[in-house]
């Protein structure tokens, strides 16, 4: 049968779609090719490479699994759509942030439906609760999101990959980035919750100044009385943690207070992603990021994704677009290397660690944990010749960061070196 993709809700797919063709928006899927057969019976029924894909598409946060799916279809798009020269399956699944949800997925499809490969873009609590089946069934994960860091260290796995990374070190590059710029004093401004906490912990390990804490109340929109806390802090830099809706509302009260005249203003890539940046609008101009990609890097791959990437969704990628298609261009490296026998997991292993293949964010590569070591850049929002908001590079932080957990995992091996130049 030919390749295709089927989106679900739950359990439940919605139909097969020709792969790298689809466009969904939020977990709504436009029907473009339809055929009568669940998404169950064509896996079974299939020789294929199979790929289950478990993310939040639907409510908060949805854009960010939305984009990474996208770029994934994408760049298989770019590839003929093929991986590795063969045909595929993928069925994508909506968990609806529900930890519950992701775990009854990852059952299913490690262990009725047996896909082959695993790509979750969930948040750090909800993957959590799937990616422990998926190891158990000793299935290839792929994690789009950054995954909660015991996955990193001591519960590492032979089976499972980052393309992300670990938010925490994110955290910790933008805290060293504002401790080398001088600022004395900087205010953090976070929601409740304890990936929140870590996160500032992980600033903490990187800023070495003064501290101030601001906490929210999670979907908190009106903030009125956090900046009138900053304001009586008068702190150096103001670092945000918050992201989608309460990182729009943030940035437009900020601005509208003048406080944005009168401190900068920093957050992960993360927070001021591609679609907080349209919905702040102006508000959002001069906003600071850290981030592993930016839209500018001179990388072929990254061209190719923010040249097509506009016309077949648009609007323009993120950093969640650029895992997703990295992800693709890793399978297919990968696919390619073992000549399509992807159910030796040994050599396909071996071949996903090398991770040959041309990244969007340049160089890219693994460490012993089979987590990237990869570059951190600050980014800057201004305006393009046609008006809209983009992040620009304004300097490279750090190259090649290793996330500090590889020590801890007992896997033993040599990752590739460096490219050249």
């Amino acid at each position: 049968m030919p390749p295709s993709t089927a989106v679900a809700s739950e359990a439940k797919p919605a139909g097969l779609f020709h792969r790298g063709l689809r466009r969904a928006v939020h977990g709504v899927v436009g029907v473009l090719f339809a055929a009568a057969l669940s998404a169950s019976a064509a896996m079974a029924a299939s020789d294929d490479f199979n790929i289950g894909f478990i993310g939040t598409l639907s409510g908060a946060g949805a854009d960010r699994a939305q984009d990474q799916l996208d770029g994934f279809q994408l760049a298989v798009k770019h590839l003929g759509g093929r991986l590795g020269g063969m045909e595929f399956n993928l069925s994508a699944f909506d968990d609806k942030r529900s930890p519950e949800t992701a775990r009854q997925l990852a059952v299913r499809l490690t262990q009725t439906e047996h896909v082959h490969v695993l790509l979750l873009s969930s948040d750090e609590v909800v993957s959590a609760a799937a990616i422990p089946v998926a190891l158990a069934a000793k299935t290839f994960v792929i994690s789009l999101d950054a995954p909660a860091a015991r996955f990193a260290g001591k519960e590492c796995s032979p089976y499972l990959f980052s393309v992300a990374g670990l938010a925490e070190t994110m955290h910790e590059v933008a805290g060293q980035y504002l401790q080398a710029q001088g600022y004395g004093t900087v205010v953090v401004v976070r929601p409740g919750g304890a990936e929140d906490a870590q996160a500032l912990d992980a600033f903490r390990r990187g800023f070495k100044g003064n501290l101030a804490e601001i906490v929210s109340r999670r979907g908190e929109m009106n903030f009125d009385d956090t900046l009138d806390r900053i304001r009586r802090e008068s702190p150096d830099a103001v670092y945000v943690l918050d992201s989608g809706g309460m990182a729009v509302n943030f940035l437009i009260q900020f601005a509208a207070s003048g406080l944005k005249n009168e401190f900068r203003l920093f957050a992960p890539g993360s927070g001021f992603d591609q679609t907080v940046l349209s919905a702040a609008g102006p508000a959002s101009v001069d906003a600071l990021s850290v981030a592993p990609w930016s839209p500018d890097l001179d990388a072929p791959s990254n061209h190719r994704l923010v040249a097509d990437f506009e016309t077949d969704y648009g609007r323009l990628p993120s950093l969640y677009a650029a895992e997703g298609y990295d992800a693709a261009m890793l399978l297919d490296s990968a696919l390619k290397a073992v000549d399509k026998k992807f159910t030796q997991g040994d050599l396909f292993r071996a071949a996903l660690r090398r991770a040959d293949f041309a990244s969007t964010r340049g160089s890219f590569r693994f460490d012993t944990n089979q987590f990237p070591i990869q570059s951190y850049l600050v980014r800057q929002v201004t305006t393009d010749g046609r008006d809209q908001l983009v992040d620009e590079q304004r300097g490279v932080l750090v190259r090649d960061l290793r996330d500090g957990h590889a020590a801890e995992c007992p896997m033993r091996w040599v990752p590739e070196p460096p490219p050249k130049g």
